[in-house]
């Protein structure tokens, strides 16, 4: 099962890594077009300048390609801080900091964890830029106004994040309102950044927009497991609501 995991989490892997490669060149050979025609036509000083204004804005394209690869391939050798901690904790600091960007968007989080979480091992770095890129992609799905659920829960050796819409602001339909097309590029880098340190850490991690669904599974160290078990035993399971958003 381990080996199929990895397989998959490989090729997906090498998907987005071509597509991002993909990306890149394309701006890079309308830049080499542009710089050309500029030098065989005579132009004028404002046909000049529309043709450089054309030019760096393909050239901002490139380089954010060429970040989000650089970034994804990074996220694929070892983390220098891997320790226990708990997702409740990450997603509780990465929240309070992404607070004023919650108030602006009026995205509300109804946020659900167990009173007696068991750890995940993982780089502290790294799953408080996922959960970062989770927001981020959570914010460009939903509209002012609407509330999201973020619900962790523990169960068979697993800690799972599940994030999905509570409901819709008033006057919305569902498919009417997804993000502008500016913003379909940079929720699908921030999702895929997200599963590969997901993927990297042992976990799975699904997705879908419309309507919006965001999944992450993390495996529980099989210690940790025995002993939450142990305690849950002793004093039971609950969830502990809290809501979090624009005041």
């Amino acid at each position: 099962m381990r080996a199929q995991q990895d397989s998959s989490h490989s090729q997906n892997f090498l998907q987005t890594l071509s597509s991002s490669i993909h990306q890149m060149a394309q701006p890079l050979c309308t830049i080499q077009g542009l710089l050309e025609l500029a030098l065989l036509k005579p132009t004028t000083a404002e046909q000049y300048r529309a043709i450089m204004e054309d030019v760096l804005g393909h050239l901002r394209r490139a380089a954010e390609s060429m970040q989000f690869t650089a970034s994804l391939a990074r996220f694929q050798q070892p983390a220098a801080d891997v320790h226990e901690i708990r997702l409740s904790a990450a997603l509780e600091s990465v929240v309070a900091d992404l607070q004023p960007a919650l108030d602006t968007s009026q995205v509300q989080l109804v946020i659900s964890r167990p009173e007696d979480e068991p750890s995940i091992r993982i780089s502290g770095t790294r799953l408080r830029k996922m959960l970062f890129y989770v927001l981020q992609a959570v914010q460009g799905c939903s509209q002012p106004g609407e509330s999201v659920q973020i619900d962790i829960r523990a169960c068979a050796g697993h800690v799972v994040l599940r994030i999905h819409p509570l409901s819709k602001p008033p006057g919305k339909n569902d498919g009417t309102d997804s993000a502008q097309p500016s913003q379909d590029s940079v929720v699908g880098r921030a999702l895929a950044m997200a599963d590969g340190i997901v993927s990297y850490a042992g976990g799975t991690f699904r997705v879908s927009t419309d309507p919006l669904l965001i999944v992450a599974d993390f495996p529980v160290k099989r210690e940790n497991r025995t002993r939450a078990v142990a305690r849950n035993k002793q004093s039971g399971v609950s969830g502990s609501p809290s809501v979090v958003g624009s005041h």
